[in-house]
């Protein structure tokens, strides 16, 4: 499939903001720790979490859609802790199995992790600290296999605050045996997400959004009903949406206090931001963009995620802007696609400098990742003409209904058949 957009229009509406899907990946697999029905809601409809759920029915987990939106995880008849298939591969977010499996069978084999190419994404700091907490990781045929008699509770010092390892201990320390913490933890608001879903289970976690977190093992965990909280990253691509278009668009259902970053930086290049509510917002631009200089960082800094939504939005900004990307190595896998809209963009190892032009021109370009695909969208949003973006494939893992969202708002986007 691909996308065909007709560029060059401002677009005025209201957009919702969907559930996160950062957030879902490691609640779902919280759910695995449950004997009993965990009600989720605010889940969005995305390919990743989809073919999480054929995982969680191959494993024998029961899910049941009750509404829109809204699914009922039964883990109670859960067969094994071993997850055989090419489907994980393709699902970054499954890393989280590895601490929730281990903790409910005392064994997990989990084959190679997918996702995006942006990059390294190593797994050792997750194997790291679950091998501080008793369990002892081998590979099987490309596979990772853990393995414990009993897990039990560990001080661990994460040597990079990595949101997946942070995730998996959690996991695997609430049920284990003893006190848990964890140093230098990551700070991502999806964590905290994930801390209050435990929490409300009976969990016993402190130090939320904080570098030390501190788990007291429990004996068991109990069903309940939780709220997926808002997508950050999709709230700030179509808060880019506008700005690149000249729109005049209002963002519902999110969360104002997770986007501190994005509103400086879009209010310090000229771009007019209204704070209606606590989850709402109103973004409107008249004018071309001043260019900027942005580093990505982990939590609550600017975040990596939104970096190449940024890289779009310099593509047409007065000025040159400088965008440092210190998180993942491969960011800049879209700028060629970019150039051939006539983006003016050098990049020098994890460094790119965009001279802003007076306007982009319609292309015929291929989403290389999910972010850098949402980029491409944006950019042909504001683009001169007609541009086609194919294996669109990408950006639906990460973004629910873009096209008929950015429809509502005026965008003249259709999703059509490649033909190739």
């Amino acid at each position: 499939m691909k996308y065909v957009i007709e560029g060059n229009k401002n677009l005025k509406g209201e957009i919702r903001i969907s559930g996160s899907k950062n957030s879902t990946m490691p609640i779902l697999s919280a759910c695995l720790l449950i004997n009993g029905k965990v009600r989720l809601s605010n889940v969005p409809n995305l390919r990743d979490i989809k073919t999480f759920f054929k995982i969680f029915n191959k494993i024998g987990v029961n899910v049941i859609k009750e509404a829109d939106s809204t699914y009922i995880i039964d883990s109670s008849s859960i067969k094994t802790g071993e997850i055989t298939g090419d489907d994980i591969e393709r699902v970054r977010g499954s890393q989280t199995l590895l601490g929730a499996l281990l903790s409910r069978f005392g064994s997990v084999t989990l084959p190679s992790l997918g996702g995006c190419q942006i990059g390294a994404r190593p797994i050792d700091l997750h194997l790291k600290g679950l091998k501080a907490m008793g369990a002892e990781a081998s590979f099987i045929k490309g596979a990772i296999h853990l393995e414990t008699s009993k897990l039990i509770g560990s001080h661990i010092y994460l040597d990079y605050s990595s949101v997946g390892a942070t995730e998996n201990l959690i996991l695997a320390a609430c049920l284990a045996d003893g006190n848990t913490i964890i140093e230098n933890a990551a700070e991502e608001p999806e964590i905290v997400d994930l801390i209050n879903f435990l929490n409300k289970a009976g969990a016993k976690i402190t130090g939320l959004g904080s570098k030390t977190i501190k788990i007291v093992g429990v004996h068991e965990l109990r069903p309940i009903n939780h709220r997926i909280m808002p997508d950050r990253i999709e709230a700030g691509t179509y808060m880019v949406a506008s700005a690149i278009t000249r729109g005049d668009i209002t963002l519902q259902d999110l969360s104002v206090s997770d986007l501190t970053s994005v509103i400086f930086k879009l209010r310090e290049v000229g771009i007019d931001i209204t704070i209606l509510n606590q989850d709402k917002l109103r973004i409107k631009m008249n004018s071309k963009p001043l260019g900027f200089k942005i580093k990505t960082m982990p939590y609550p800094g600017f975040s990596t995620d939104l970096q190449s939504a940024m890289l779009s939005l310099a593509c047409i900004a007065n000025g040159v802007s400088v965008i440092n990307e210190t998180v993942f190595e491969n960011r800049f896998l879209v700028v060629p696609e970019l150039i051939k809209m006539g983006a003016k963009i050098t990049t020098n190892d994890r460094m790119a400098i965009v001279t802003g032009v007076e306007e982009l021109f319609s292309a015929n370009v291929v989403a290389p990742d999910l972010r850098g695909g949402a980029a491409l969208v944006l950019a042909a949003l504001a683009a001169k003409g007609e541009s086609e973006i194919s294996s669109i494939e990408i950006i639906e893992r990460g973004y629910e209904n873009m096209d008929k969202k950015l429809q509502e708002v005026g965008g003249e986007i259709r999703k059509v058949e490649d033909c190739k």
